[in-house]
């Protein structure tokens, strides 16, 4: 076998080299960070609002109020509390609850 022949077997094309990933079909053309939004390509941006804790009151419908702007989407991310501490918030609201109810229904 010649000196050419091997550096031709060597040199074979892998047909996969040029096939896009994942990450090259989702994310956008370009990307530009700014300070009060980001540009996701031509015509798109995107901000984000963090809202940390719920409303006292939520009724039906309670974000209505933001899909009136246009095209929205909202996720909402809910971390699982300590066992401990939501059964001894939960034991006292009850036990506030039942106070309240039996001083309501003493004074009928």
């Amino acid at each position: 076998m010649s000196v050419k022949n091997r550096k031709q077997k060597k040199k074979e094309i892998n047909i996969f080299d040029n096939v896009p990933t994942i990450a090259d079909i989702i994310l956008p053309d370009t990307l530009q960070e700014k300070m009060d939004h980001i540009n996701l390509g031509y015509n798109k941006f995107t901000r984000t609002f963090v809202m940390t804790i719920y409303p006292e009151q939520t009724w039906v419908s309670w974000l209505d109020s933001l899909f009136h702007i246009g095209n929205i989407n909202i996720s909402v991310k809910i971390e699982p509390a300590n066992n401990g501490n939501t059964i001894n918030q939960l034991t006292r609201k009850l036990v506030q609850s039942q106070s309240e109810y039996a001083t309501y229904s003493r004074q009928r």
